[in-house]
């Protein structure tokens, strides 16, 4: 029925969309895997085809078998050992005799969307979406002394997906070895690498495996602990890591240890044996520096992406003061419930830029808002510093006259100076 067709009487009507629009952020971090079985049996090729995105449930014994013994079932061992139990988007790459030719594997095509770019194929395929990347095993090469394609691919996907990340291992040979690898990604913000491998006990033996499985798996325990991203998962202790496969040092209070030499070359890793120590991506560059943190540019990013989704309810809408001010209350809204969480400075403002919003923006449906807000640091260095008190000795000789004079002997007396 027109509201513009003439009528005698009364009408209703109905509109029970909400008025403003409702922003969530992600409480549960997917992680994403790409990489070949090289043992799969011929009976269970089906179940994974290559190339194509397969929901792994972690807690389904049977359809983990199928997957063969290999990195990709070791991966989700490990995880599981770390205590979290969920669904994995699962990209199978095609399985390569030469390792330079498996790693152009997994890092995949971008136009046939094969490889860690069929990971961008998820949402759709599985209604799943990753926010942590994985290769477990493939990432730590440099082929051709040159960037690792897989996490050049990792890199990428993240940039799309938005609020992802990508996670990787180093050569694990040395600090100088790791702290190279790392330096190819220092211009980029999604990229997390971790040194040296991890030593977990796996069939009664103990063996080395990729520490970025553990990393990813602790970043989710501890993104469900909170119920949000917004929170620094390092400086805890790992559930399934029994060492490390080189000795890492480090020593409270000092600069010079192998930790504090990766952390700031943009390398996570373990201290004393047992606890994570990976504050920073490994963004090193001057120009990405500032958003080193991880908690920072997780935080982020799961803001921004958040904002995406959710504000299309507005889209189609008619621009007019009406639509800006429900906007308006909708982002201001959105920024409270970070801001409760501790994850931004309280402070944050939405703007409406008028030289942003030109007559000319205007009449073709376009609108710009500024949001500003600045994301809680976690602390990192703590310094403490001690000088001397000799006033301290005033106060010790007047506790000193006290103690005397309350003896209440006339023979026992405090003589002052």
């Amino acid at each position: 029925m027109s509201l513009t067709t003439d009528h005698v009487g009364v009408r209703v009507f109905s509109n029970l969309s909400d008025t403003a629009a409702t922003i969530d952020v992600r409480d549960s971090t997917i992680i994403g895997i790409s990489a070949p079985l090289p043992n799969i049996q011929a009976a269970n090729e089906a179940a994974f085809p290559i190339g194509e995105p397969v929901r792994i449930a972690m807690d389904d014994p049977v359809q983990l078998a199928k997957l063969g013994p290999g990195a990709v079932y070791d991966a989700i061992r490990v995880m599981r050992m770390e205590g979290i139990v969920t669904d994995i988007p699962f990209v199978r790459a095609a399985t390569k005799a030469d390792p330079e030719e498996q790693i152009g594997a997994i890092a995949g095509d971008a136009n046939l969307g094969t490889g860690m770019y069929g990971l961008l194929n998820a949402k759709s395929a599985l209604g799943i979406e990753p926010g942590i990347l994985l290769s477990p095993g493939y990432t730590a090469a440099r082929p051709g002394n040159a960037k690792n394609p897989i996490v050049q691919a990792m890199t990428a996907v993240a940039d799309i997906i938005i609020d992802c990340i990508g996670m990787a291992d180093t050569p694990d040979t040395s600090r100088e070895a790791a702290a190279a690898w790392a330096l190819d990604f220092a211009a980029v913000r999604n990229i997390v690498a971790m040194y040296p491998k991890a030593l977990v006990n796996l069939d009664g033996s103990v063996v080395t495996r990729p520490a970025s499985s553990i990393l990813a798996a602790m970043t989710v325990r501890r993104d469900k602990e909170v119920g949000n991203p917004y929170k620094a998962a390092w400086n805890r202790g790992s559930l399934a890591l029994g060492g490390t496969s080189q000795k890492v040092s480090y020593h409270d209070g000092r600069v010079e240890g192998d930790a504090n030499y990766l952390n700031f070359r943009g390398v996570g890793t373990f201290i004393e044996n047992n606890l994570l120590w990976a504050p920073f991506t490994t963004a090193t560059d001057p120009t990405t520096v500032g958003y080193r943190s991880i908690k920072r540019i997780r935080t982020r990013r799961a803001i921004e992406k958040s904002f995406l989704r959710s504000m299309r309810a507005y889209a189609a809408q008619d621009l007019g003061p009406h639509l800006v001010t429900v906007m308006f209350r909708t982002l201001d809204d959105a920024l409270d419930a970070p801001i409760a969480a501790g994850a931004l400075i309280k402070g944050s403002e939405v703007i409406y830029d008028a030289s942003l919003n030109t007559g000319s923006a205007l009449k073709k449906g376009a609108l710009k808002l500024k949001l500003r807000f600045e994301e809680t640091p976690e602390l990192v260095d703590l310094g403490l510093y001690t000088e001397p008190q000799p006033e301290a000795y005033d106060v010790l000789t007047g506790q000193i006259r006290t103690a005397i004079e309350g003896l209440g002997n006339s023979s026992l007396r405090f003589l002052a100076a």
